[in-house]
């Protein structure tokens, strides 16, 4: 999942890192990072899923360049299940913060 949510990112032309920047970035920003998998009962037969989840992040001052389709369009390509999690103001940064959660239930049976 981390791959293809990698390249579909890279393609956005929008700069991200996976989980943070080795240096502060200039300008507009965002990261993106698997936070857990999760062991989903299924039922005697089959056992259980496996799900994937995570986050994508983007960090503005512009609220006029927020690539909120472009992201959103990216996770659909991917097939996983995602929602707009949060918009923040960062009052030390200045920063709007854009949070996407997603999972991943691509249906692997354990």
């Amino acid at each position: 999942m981390l791959d293809g949510l990698k390249n579909v990112l890279d393609s956005t032309g929008y700069s991200f890192a996976f989980a943070a920047w080795s240096e502060a970035p200039k300008g507009d920003y965002g990261v993106y990072f698997a936070d857990g998998q999760e062991h989903f009962d299924t039922d005697f037969v089959s056992g259980s899923e496996i799900a994937e989840s995570g986050y994508v992040d983007y960090f503005t001052r512009d609220s006029s360049n927020v690539p909120k389709t472009t992201v959103e369009n990216a996770l659909r390509t991917l097939g996983c299940k995602w929602w707009l999690n949060s918009i923040q103001f960062e009052s030390d940064t200045g920063y709007i913060h854009y949070e996407w959660r997603w999972i991943n239930d691509n249906g692997q049976v354990i």
